[in-house]
């Protein structure tokens, strides 16, 4: 059975992290267009716009390790 190493590990990680903040991503996009309350519909936005930040970040530091 192949060990994983650091970089494998640090792949995974990296990957599933981006995954997940594009679905938090695009669930806060989409309830920001669906509720009605105006100061949800901020929240939600405001919400959708920190997600795509992360997701710009941890993109930067993907390009760092060289993971793609």
């Amino acid at each position: 059975m192949r060990r994983l190493t650091q970089k494998d590990l640090m792949n995974n990680a990296f990957k599933l992290a981006v995954e997940r903040e594009e679905r938090y991503t695009s669930k806060y996009f989409y309830w920001s267009k669906r509720v009605r309350d105006k100061d949800l519909t901020a929240l939600f936005g405001d919400f959708a716009v920190a997600s795509r930040s992360r997701v710009a970040k941890i993109k930067q530091e993907m390009n760092k390790f060289n993971i793609k």
